[in-house]
């Protein structure tokens, strides 16, 4: 019996002191706490309601891209302070990631405003479409936005958009991600 709960340790020790070690283009699935945020939860029939992307990791700092009252980068510390109590982010790895993925984050989209609207082809961003176009402008391989729905809760988004729902607009979310099969769940944070 001892020698059994001795492999039994031995096992679960690797387990429970591992740590993702984040690289540049990781992308954090995240879980937020509020009313929007559980919208698209339901939406999306996820967890999560907000996305980022590792732009630069040094032994010093990390800083996650993101789309959040504005797009910007922040450091891990102050974007994990967002997630859901109790709850992890996630980490998605792709297979390969652009040497341009900095460069492009602040050519194309840093401080640019945020789209609470969630419209694909106008000047606000929104943190998905953050993470798609960055990538594709980058070379790296991203879901395609498709037509959205708002069906789930549909008097919430009525008053979400102030009764002009964007139905059939193309868009992404976090989950979209996360199913796409382009990138290897590594972990969580």
């Amino acid at each position: 019996m001892k020698i059994l709960i001795l492999i039994v340790s031995f096992l679960y020790l690797p387990l429970a002191s591992s740590k993702v070690e984040l690289k540049p283009g990781d992308i954090l699935l995240q879980p937020l706490h509020c009313w929007a945020c559980n919208l698209i939860e339901g939406q999306t029939n996820s967890e999560y309601s907000h996305i980022g992307v590792v732009i630069s990791a040094s032994e010093k700092e990390i800083l996650v891209a993101e789309a959040y009252l504005k797009v910007r980068a922040v450091s891990l510390e102050e974007f994990n302070s967002k997630t859901q109590k109790g709850l992890t982010l996630e980490v998605l790895r792709p297979n390969f990631v652009s040497n341009d993925l900095f460069k492009n984050y602040y050519k194309h989209f840093h401080n640019k405003p945020y789209d609470r609207n969630f419209l694909w082809d106008d000047e606000k961003i929104y943190c998905s479409e953050l993470v798609q176009k960055l990538f594709e402008i980058s070379s790296m391989q991203s879901p395609r936005a498709t037509p959205m729905e708002f069906d789930v809760n549909r008097e919430y988004w009525e008053r979400y958009f102030r009764g002009e729902v964007p139905d059939g607009e193309l868009g992404i979310s976090p989950e979209d991600f996360k199913q796409s099969g382009l990138y290897n769940s590594i972990g969580f944070l």
